[in-house]
């Protein structure tokens, strides 16, 4: 945890996303026009800034030259656009506002100078003396931001501002090489920018954009309406002529799965565009509590798989049942939950559009035993009649567990595929079968990353469980994993406990399961989950379902029956 007096965060997406995801183009062609279209579009409100980089941050020799850095600027400040301009949960007002270079990026300085570390007052007074307009420059740190600020990776002069657009056209903000390193840099830069608009540190939620600590590793942009009122009017530019094509002036943002027209044509989701065959198409159901307190959970959220914003369907059940596991079933389209119970066990359906429970349909007789997890395996067939569920059983204590496997047409009985080799068990609260690559994968809070793979063919009984130790760090309390064969990624939600203050946060991430990259860790308005299912877009799978069957077809290969 770092003392922000104005810092931010890094952005990457993953990369190696299936190939297979490219043919989703031609059946959504027939698909657009019975999908809800975005209408007329508000216009972002532009940030123009100019951006420079101290001459001792060029390193040509590893690769760090002027070229280096500005591709480094302009992915952040797209990542930054997202989390502006998208939502993270309630709490957050999407802000119709984005940041962009001016001009291609300079240096300044000379070798030596100093001026890559700011921490004087007369450093940052040549700082602030350089350039006109809206600057901002790159440094490696800063201990000295309006007075001492040890530790501090951003620093901004916030103006008096009148409200009125581009009233204080000499402003500056200092961003730095650590919070690049700490993967925060895209939120730094909007929350500098914030200073820049006029915005003062807030308390709150630590999703809020202009709270004064950054929790890494989590990129953190909520803001309030009078906030985003504030940080449009900051704008540089009278009009910009682009449009926010997933909010309405009147109304906020467009319903998830909206069509939108930016970069050729797109999907919206949680306030952004996304292309056609990517993380917009998909949205989540998760078992959670909302809010802070991290109670029983009870409720249904749908999260976005774009933005990872979120909105309470309400309770799961009228006897407020706790909903451990869910996985989706694809072939029949149905929604799958476990449903702890004193001596059982209970197998559930739920209303995959609401998270409401719909009926018991099975219960396995596990005693004091507990279901803590679950993933969907669609079989060698399109046909539902060789689907199966696969379980982790976690015994009572939590310290061993079992792989069992659940037929939904038996769903009363759950044969053992074998036992998983370590723990403590019940800390593997999120799995997910990756159907493309028929890999079975489970999430937890354990160093080094949080991520496991099993091999259910090399059960005897113990399940090899290998640690993926080279993937993106993303372990996480209350981990959560769904897969998506519309996609190919894996979606992961989850919380991290900060001390001092025991500071909770909710974060989101997607995963590339053959490269193990994930992206930026979304810092969210808070809940607490327990079971997370990735589902299409409605709207976009029936239409889909002949122009995918060939291809998901020729993924699958004939599987061996586990030891």
């Amino acid at each position: 945890m770092k003392s922000l007096l104005d810092r931010q965060g890094n952005s990457r997406r993953p990369v190696g996303r299936s190939a297979f995801v490219w043919a989703a183009l031609v059946g959504l062609a027939a698909l657009l026009l019975c999908v809800p279209r975005a209408g007329a579009a508000p216009e972002v409100d532009l940030h123009e800034l100019t951006w420079y980089v101290h001459v001792d941050l060029i390193n040509a020799g590893l690769g760090e030259d002027l070229d280096y850095w500005q591709g480094v600027l302009d992915e952040l400040m797209s990542t930054s656009n997202k989390l502006l301009e998208g939502k993270q949960g309630p709490i957050d007002r999407s802000c119709c506002t984005r940041l962009a270079a001016s001009v291609p990026l300079v240096t300044f300085g000379a070798p030596g100078d100093g001026l890559d570390v700011i921490d004087t007052p007369a450093e940052q007074g040549a700082i602030s003396a350089i350039g006109t307009g809206s600057s901002a420059f790159l440094v490696d740190s800063i201990t000295y931001c309006d007075g001492a600020s040890p530790g501090a990776i951003g620093c901004a002069l916030k103006p008096a501002c009148t409200g009125n657009p581009n009233d204080d056209p000499k402003v500056w903000m200092l961003v730095t090489v650590d919070a690049f390193g700490d993967g925060t840099l895209a939120s730094v830069i909007a929350h500098e920018r914030g200073h820049n608009a006029c915005l003062s540190h807030i308390t709150g939620a630590p999703c809020q954009l202009m709270s004064d600590t950054i929790l890494t590793p989590g990129l953190g942009a909520c803001l309030g309406a009078t906030e985003c009122s504030h940080y449009r009017a900051g704008r540089t530019e009278l009009t910009s002529g682009v449009g926010c094509s997933c909010h309405d002036d009147i109304s906020g943002i467009l319903a998830d799965g909206a069509i939108c027209s930016e970069g050729g044509g797109g999907i919206c989701s949680g306030g952004l565009c996304g292309g056609i065959a990517g993380d917009a198409r998909v949205h989540l159901l998760s078992a959670s509590d909302p809010g802070d307190l991290g109670g029983p959970p009870e409720d249904a959220i749908r999260v976005s798989g774009l933005s990872g914003d979120w909105a309470n369907l309400g309770q799961i059940s009228a006897t407020a049942d706790d909903l451990r596991a869910m996985a989706y079933a694809v072939d029949s389209e149905t929604l799958y939950g476990i449903v702890p119970s004193v001596f059982d066990d209970l197998v559930v359906t739920l209303d995959s559009s609401s998270g409401a429970l719909i009926s018991f349909i099975g219960a396995i007789a596990n005693g004091t035993d507990e279901i803590v997890s679950m993933a969907y395996d669609p079989g060698e067939t399109p046909a539902a009649n060789d689907d199966r569920l696969i379980v982790l059983e976690v015994e009572a204590g939590g310290s061993g567990g079992e792989f069992r496997s659940i037929a939904p047409a038996s769903p009363s009985i759950a044969p053992l595929l074998g036992t998983l080799a370590i723990g403590p068990a019940v800390h593997f609260s999120g799995m997910a079968y990756d159907s493309l690559q028929e890999r079975l994968f489970l999430a937890s809070f354990f160093e080094p990353t949080g991520f496991y793979e099993v091999d259910l063919a090399g059960c005897s009984p113990s399940c090899t469980t290998t640690a993926l130790s080279t993937w993106t760090p993303r372990a996480w309390e209350n981990a959560s994993l769904a897969f998506s064969p519309d996609t190919g990624m894996l979606y992961l939600v989850g919380n991290l406990t900060y001390e001092p203050g025991s500071i909770t946060t909710t974060f989101y991430a997607v995963v590339d399961p053959i490269t193990g990259v994930s992206s930026d860790a979304i810092s969210l308005d808070r809940f607490t989950p327990s079971a997370l299912a990735a589902l299409p877009e409605p709207g976009f799978l029936s239409g889909m379902t002949t122009g995918f069957l060939a291809l998901v077809l020729t993924s699958r290969r004939p599987r061996d029956p586990p030891a």
